[in-house]
């Protein structure tokens, strides 16, 4: 009889993980359809348009207390600013050859070609998520240092990577399917006000299933190269005042 009570406990200690694993993901995928009356919370808002995570979308503005929740959520952060900023997932030539518009941005986030680019950027790692008992291995949120909104978000997973794509179907539809060449592996993708998510499921060395999210904000990544383009040349026009007042 005890032995039959303990798997009775085994089992059902197994349903509830899963059940909280799925709660977790529909929660940080789907957003809150509520608003708060605490102004000041970062990441309880009303449900957004579009593609979030953990109900940070293309609007949302990076905080103090937004990066504080996100460490409550997440674990803690590392931080990165001015850095390159490179669009390319998968492998070389993906995005080329599959997303025409996110090449050209890439390209101008880029130029020019083999030399290391910088931009005014705030990049958020998150390496041990997973001991806060979320779905991830690993987290980095981009972000613009000029307007603090999101431009592209990262998010590897494993085997519950599975669950995450259930919550997006429901939500956003059903993805289109870009089966990969060069080995046996496919991206799922969605596209909605010119931003892109993408999953990319593959096998890791081992042969278990691993996923790869991607949200790019292709909007504010335009914004971004913009002021970017705008304060270079006020930059240029400042020094060419400058070599003529010297002489």
């Amino acid at each position: 009889m005890s032995v039959l009570k303990n798997k009775k406990i085994q089992i059902s200690a197994g349903i509830f993980f899963v059940l909280g694993i799925i709660v977790a993901v529909v929660i940080i995928f789907a957003g809150n359809d509520y608003t708060t009356g605490n102004s000041k919370s970062a990441l309880v808002l009303k449900s957004q348009e579009g593609f979030t995570f953990f109900d940070l979308g293309v609007d949302s503005e990076l905080t103090a207390n937004m990066r504080d929740e996100l460490r409550d959520k997440l674990g803690s952060d590392a931080i990165e600013r001015r850095s390159p900023l490179d669009l390319t997932v998968n492998y070389q030539g993906f995005i080329q050859q599959y997303f025409k518009e996110l090449d050209q941005l890439n390209k101008r986030l880029n130029f020019p070609p083999g030399e290391r680019v910088e931009h005014n950027i705030i990049k958020l790692m998150y390496r041990y998520s997973q001991r806060k008992k979320v779905p991830f291995k690993y987290v980095e949120l981009v972000f613009s240092g000029y307007t603090k909104k999101p431009l592209l978000f990262k998010i590897s997973s494993k085997k519950e990577g599975s669950l995450i794509i259930e919550t997006i179907r429901e939500k956003h539809g059903e993805p289109k399917t870009i089966n990969w060449e060069q080995k046996e592996a496919r991206s799922l993708y969605w596209e909605k006000d010119k931003s892109i998510l993408v999953i990319s499921i593959s096998k890791d060395r081992y042969g278990d299933p691993e996923y790869h999210t991607v949200i790019y904000f292709a909007p504010n990544i335009e914004t971004l190269l913009f002021k970017e383009e705008q304060v270079a040349r006020l930059r240029e026009e400042e020094i060419k005042k400058k070599g003529k007042t010297a002489f």
